[in-house]
């Protein structure tokens, strides 16, 4: 008895695994002779095997598919990472070249002003140079005429000194001659 359940095993698995879709395609009366052949330990034992393969398979699929998935949606993470750091990218370039193009006109605004106040301080000082000659002309001119007023004084005191000498003179002739 042990001989023929071992055959009868042996030939339902050959019968399983020749069939293209295993238990599940076959018929139920084909499963009813099973089950009275090999008796239902042995065919819950092989539907279970089956099921489990069966499951193992799907799941192995369902596993493959979902690994496929989160490999699609790790590239496009890639590619929205990529896009994102070239769209920095070029905004910064452009960021770049709007600061240096703004730093380049402040840099000429500033020479622009630094070239007026250099100008505006060349004609100030062109006057204060002018103010400074024509002040120099006048003091000049007042040396001048100080200088003939001194020599006029001088020759008035001169003048002078000689009447009040000849003047101390008379005095003392008179006074001579009023002594005497």
């Amino acid at each position: 008895m042990a001989d023929r359940a071992g055959w009868v095993l042996a030939m339902a698995a050959d019968r399983t695994l020749a069939t293209a879709g295993g238990i599940e395609n076959l018929a139920f009366s084909e499963a009813g002779k099973w089950a009275v052949e090999l008796g239902v330990c042995a065919v819950l034992l092989l539907i279970f095997v089956f099921y489990f393969i069966r499951k193992s398979i799907s799941d192995d699929k369902r596993v493959n598919k979902a690994y496929d998935d989160a490999q699609q949606k790790i590239a496009d993470c890639d590619k929205q990472i990529r896009e994102r750091e070239n769209y920095l990218l070029a905004e910064s370039a452009t960021r770049e070249e709007i600061i240096r193009q703004e730093s380049e006109k402040r840099e000429n605004l500033i020479r622009r002003e630094a070239e007026k106040r250099e100008s505006i301080l060349m004609a100030n000082q062109d006057k204060m140079v002018d103010s400074m000659r024509e002040i120099t002309v006048s003091l000049s001119k007042i040396e001048i005429a100080l200088t003939k007023m001194e020599s006029r004084h001088e020759t008035d005191i001169r003048q002078i000194k000689d009447q009040m000498e000849t003047m101390e003179n008379k005095i003392d002739r008179i006074d001579q001659k009023g002594d005497r």
